[in-house]
């Protein structure tokens, strides 16, 4: 099955958008500084995502090629649903939405902008070791054949690729890209240790997802390998 998103360019952007990008990159590396996972850092390093303006989507998309083999897909400023998500991903085409939040949502916005697509989710996939990983997820989602077991396998996502938490030398990161491209929910999960569960299957894929607001539990990975692990029958 072909799926493709609409074929539209990149939006233009005024300079209050340049501003919000960099005060968002500014922000948020004051904020993670010390406290990435190390796989992040090494894709955060190959991604060479600029920091003094937003990234043109052409480039990062030849970018991630060249390193992966993915491409990238305008997505506009749509939230895809759970089909048409793991469809594109099954083509290896990230979708990335060209929207940038206002400057007044700095700390949190609900609908995934450029900043959340490109700081929070491309640094992870340059790395071949968690492309493996969204493969996995993917093969599983499209061959379930109820909602009930697409809805639980979306929720697993959730509360780990996108908002997930990692344990690594002791210490508990962040993990998922809603987390780490957003000031706001940071510091919400990364100072709310009362919020935290150990990440298991059954837990996560019953959790409560809440794209509107900040979250009311977080489910800590024993490191990666645990998510590796997981999937790797899938």
């Amino acid at each position: 099955m072909t799926y493709h998103l609409k074929d539209a360019p990149q939006r233009s952007y005024s300079e209050v958008d340049q501003d919000t990008w960099r005060r968002l990159c500014a922000r948020q590396l004051a904020l993670v500084e010390g406290h990435l996972p190390a796989l992040y850092q090494e894709g955060l390093a190959r991604l060479e995502l600029p920091l003094d303006h937003l990234p043109v989507q052409e480039v990062m998309s030849e970018r991630l090629h060249q390193l992966t083999g993915w491409r990238l897909s305008n997505a506009q400023d749509e939230y895809l649903g759970h089909l048409d998500w793991f469809i594109h991903l099954s083509q290896q085409h990230f979708p990335v939405t060209d929207y940038i939040r206002k400057p007044e949502h700095l700390e949190f916005t609900p609908l995934p902008d450029l900043f959340h697509e490109y700081f929070g989710h491309l640094a992870w996939m340059t790395l071949p070791r968690y492309n493996e990983v969204v493969n996995r997820f993917t093969r599983h989602f499209l061959a379930a054949e109820t909602k009930a077991e697409r809805d639980a396998i979306a929720d697993l996502w959730w509360f780990s690729i996108e908002f997930g938490l990692v344990r690594e030398d002791g210490e508990i990161k962040p993990f998922g890209a809603g987390i780490l491209s957003s000031p706001g929910e940071f510091q919400h999960a990364m100072q709310s240790p009362e919020l935290h569960r150990p990440f298991s299957q059954e837990g996560a894929s019953a959790a409560q997802a809440r794209p509107y607001a900040f979250h009311e539990q977080y489910f800590v990975l024993d490191g990666f390998e645990q998510l590796e692990a997981m999937t790797a029958n899938w």
